[in-house]
């Protein structure tokens, strides 16, 4: 009898990659029917698109190539096999806060839960990061003519 090429313990632990695949190419089809315009003149369909594409690509990587030891039985890690949930649940999250919340809010929440609560990096360097990594795509982002939402700032 042939075995498997992946067991069901090897198909849970690339479950949340397949995820990602999926919900990329899902936002990959709604991006198609928005304009891709060019790198000089990008469209409302570029960045989504691009992003998209992204994500299908790495996710799509991590499910073939994932090289980490498989957990048996004792001594399971469990926040590591959590981890990719809760990154799957942050942006889900992310994605439906975006537009009432606004970009900032978001985006360092977001950047802050990623290196605190899956990264274990500090509360200060979390924080920094968070802060400069948002200020930088805010700038980068609106120099480049995106609209971005301001969300709850918008009302001070």
């Amino acid at each position: 009898m042939a075995r498997p090429l992946l067991s069901s313990r090897a198909l849970a632990q690339r479950l949340p990659a397949a995820t990602l695949v999926a919900l990329g190419v899902f936002a990959l089809y709604k991006a198609s029917s928005l304009t891709f315009g060019s790198v000089r003149e990008p469209g409302s369909g570029f960045f989504p698109t691009l992003i998209s594409v992204s994500l299908v690509t790495f996710a799509a990587a991590l499910f073939l190539f994932d090289r980490r030891p498989r957990l048996d039985g004792e001594g399971e890690d469990l926040r590591a096999e959590r981890s990719p949930w809760i990154v799957v649940a942050a942006v889900a999250a992310y994605a439906l806060a975006l537009k009432h919340v606004g970009f900032i809010l978001c985006t360092a929440a977001l950047i802050l839960l990623l290196l605190r609560g899956i990264g274990a990096v500090s509360w200060r360097l979390s924080l920094a990061i968070a802060v400069a990594a948002t200020l930088a795509c805010h700038a980068l982002f609106t120099r480049l003519g995106v609209p971005l939402p301001a969300g709850v700032l918008g009302l001070w």
